[in-house]
Protein backbone atom coordinates (compact mmCIF):
# COMPACT_ATOMS: atom_id res chain seq x y z
CA UNK A 1 0.00 0.00 0.00
CA UNK A 2 2.71 2.46 -0.99
CA UNK A 3 4.43 2.30 2.38
CA UNK A 4 1.30 3.10 4.39
CA UNK A 5 0.30 1.16 7.41
CA UNK A 6 -3.32 0.36 8.23
CA UNK A 7 -3.16 2.76 11.18
CA UNK A 8 -2.38 5.75 8.89
CA UNK A 9 -5.45 5.19 6.67
CA UNK A 10 -7.90 7.06 8.96
CA UNK A 11 -5.59 10.09 9.00
CA UNK A 12 -5.38 9.97 5.21
CA UNK A 13 -9.17 9.73 4.92
CA UNK A 14 -9.63 12.73 7.22
CA UNK A 15 -7.12 14.70 5.15
CA UNK A 16 -8.93 13.86 1.92
CA UNK A 17 -12.29 14.82 3.42
CA UNK A 18 -10.84 18.17 4.53
CA UNK A 19 -9.47 18.86 1.06
CA UNK A 20 -12.77 17.97 -0.60
CA UNK A 21 -14.75 20.05 1.89
CA UNK A 22 -12.46 23.05 1.40
CA UNK A 23 -12.73 22.74 -2.38
CA UNK A 24 -16.53 22.55 -2.14
CA UNK A 25 -16.71 25.68 0.02
CA UNK A 26 -14.43 27.55 -2.38
CA UNK A 27 -16.56 26.51 -5.34
CA UNK A 28 -19.75 27.66 -3.61
CA UNK A 29 -18.23 31.00 -2.71
CA UNK A 30 -17.01 31.51 -6.26
CA UNK A 31 -20.52 31.07 -7.64
CA UNK A 32 -22.50 32.66 -4.83
CA UNK A 33 -24.04 36.03 -5.58
CA UNK A 34 -23.24 39.04 -3.50
CA UNK A 35 -25.58 41.79 -2.31
CA UNK A 36 -24.39 43.85 -5.28
CA UNK A 37 -25.69 41.11 -7.61
CA UNK A 38 -29.22 41.33 -6.16
CA UNK A 39 -31.36 43.10 -8.78
CA UNK A 40 -34.00 43.88 -6.12
CA UNK A 41 -31.50 45.65 -3.86
CA UNK A 42 -32.04 49.28 -5.04
CA UNK A 43 -35.81 48.89 -4.73
CA UNK A 44 -35.58 47.33 -1.27
CA UNK A 45 -33.18 50.03 -0.10
CA UNK A 46 -35.54 52.77 -1.26
CA UNK A 47 -38.59 51.11 0.31
CA UNK A 48 -36.62 50.66 3.52
CA UNK A 49 -35.53 54.28 3.46
CA UNK A 50 -39.00 55.73 2.85
CA UNK A 51 -41.24 53.51 4.96
CA UNK A 52 -39.20 50.99 6.98
CA UNK A 53 -41.87 50.25 9.59
CA UNK A 54 -44.31 49.03 6.94
CA UNK A 55 -42.10 46.06 5.87
CA UNK A 56 -43.19 46.38 2.25
CA UNK A 57 -40.37 44.08 1.18
CA UNK A 58 -42.95 41.39 2.06
CA UNK A 59 -45.43 42.45 -0.65
CA UNK A 60 -46.63 39.60 -2.81
CA UNK A 61 -45.65 39.78 -6.49
CA UNK A 62 -49.33 40.36 -7.35
CA UNK A 63 -49.61 43.30 -4.92
CA UNK A 64 -46.43 44.84 -6.30
CA UNK A 65 -47.79 44.28 -9.84
CA UNK A 66 -50.90 46.30 -8.93
CA UNK A 67 -48.79 49.24 -7.74
CA UNK A 68 -46.61 49.04 -10.84
CA UNK A 69 -49.66 49.11 -13.11
CA UNK A 70 -51.06 52.14 -11.29
CA UNK A 71 -47.71 53.90 -11.47
CA UNK A 72 -47.27 53.07 -15.15
CA UNK A 73 -50.74 54.39 -16.00
CA UNK A 74 -49.91 57.77 -14.49
CA UNK A 75 -46.24 57.92 -15.54
CA UNK A 76 -44.85 60.33 -18.08
CA UNK A 77 -45.14 58.91 -21.63
CA UNK A 78 -41.41 58.20 -21.82
CA UNK A 79 -41.40 56.21 -18.56
CA UNK A 80 -44.64 54.45 -19.49
CA UNK A 81 -43.11 53.32 -22.79
CA UNK A 82 -39.87 52.22 -21.11
CA UNK A 83 -41.80 50.12 -18.59
CA UNK A 84 -43.85 48.43 -21.32
CA UNK A 85 -40.81 47.69 -23.47
CA UNK A 86 -38.80 46.40 -20.50
CA UNK A 87 -41.44 43.89 -19.50
CA UNK A 88 -42.13 42.69 -23.04
CA UNK A 89 -38.44 42.36 -23.84
CA UNK A 90 -37.33 40.59 -20.70
CA UNK A 91 -40.35 38.42 -20.03
CA UNK A 92 -41.51 37.34 -23.49
CA UNK A 93 -40.79 33.68 -22.73
CA UNK A 94 -42.03 33.68 -19.14
CA UNK A 95 -45.08 31.47 -18.85
CA UNK A 96 -46.57 32.59 -15.55
CA UNK A 97 -46.06 34.80 -12.57
CA UNK A 98 -45.53 38.49 -12.01
CA UNK A 99 -41.96 38.52 -10.72
CA UNK A 100 -40.21 38.84 -14.10
CA UNK A 101 -42.41 41.76 -15.15
CA UNK A 102 -42.09 43.40 -11.76
CA UNK A 103 -38.31 43.34 -11.88
CA UNK A 104 -38.19 44.50 -15.51
CA UNK A 105 -40.46 47.45 -14.79
CA UNK A 106 -38.66 48.39 -11.58
CA UNK A 107 -35.41 48.43 -13.57
CA UNK A 108 -37.06 50.71 -16.13
CA UNK A 109 -38.28 53.04 -13.37
CA UNK A 110 -34.79 53.05 -11.88
CA UNK A 111 -33.23 53.83 -15.27
CA UNK A 112 -35.65 56.74 -15.61
CA UNK A 113 -34.40 57.94 -12.20
CA UNK A 114 -37.89 57.62 -10.76
CA UNK A 115 -37.26 54.93 -8.15
CA UNK A 116 -37.87 57.34 -5.23
CA UNK A 117 -41.22 58.40 -6.77
CA UNK A 118 -42.20 54.79 -7.36
CA UNK A 119 -41.22 53.81 -3.81
CA UNK A 120 -43.37 56.67 -2.55
CA UNK A 121 -46.29 55.16 -4.49
CA UNK A 122 -45.65 51.74 -2.96
CA UNK A 123 -45.47 53.25 0.53
CA UNK A 124 -48.75 55.11 -0.04
CA UNK A 125 -50.52 52.04 -1.43
CA UNK A 126 -50.06 49.84 1.65
CA UNK A 127 -50.62 50.38 5.33
CA UNK A 128 -48.35 47.59 6.55
CA UNK A 129 -47.20 44.01 5.99
CA UNK A 130 -47.32 41.54 8.88
CA UNK A 131 -45.42 38.83 7.01
CA UNK A 132 -44.67 37.59 3.50
CA UNK A 133 -47.71 38.32 1.29
CA UNK A 134 -49.74 39.36 4.36
CA UNK A 135 -50.18 43.07 3.66
CA UNK A 136 -52.95 45.56 4.31
CA UNK A 137 -53.70 47.92 1.44
CA UNK A 138 -54.31 51.60 2.10
CA UNK A 139 -57.34 53.34 0.69
CA UNK A 140 -56.84 53.90 -3.05
CA UNK A 141 -56.15 57.49 -4.09
CA UNK A 142 -59.05 59.38 -5.66
CA UNK A 143 -57.06 60.35 -8.75
CA UNK A 144 -53.68 59.36 -10.09
CA UNK A 145 -51.34 62.25 -10.70
CA UNK A 146 -48.72 62.45 -13.42
CA UNK A 147 -45.12 61.84 -12.32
Amino acid sequence: MCGMTPSSLPALAIGVVRIVATAAVCALLAFAGTAADDPWRPYRIEIGRQCPAKHLEWLSPADLRDVLETYEASAAPRTHAAMSVAEAGRCATTMAGATCGNLAEIDAVRSARELPAFAKSVCAAFFKCHGQSDCIAAEPPRTARKH
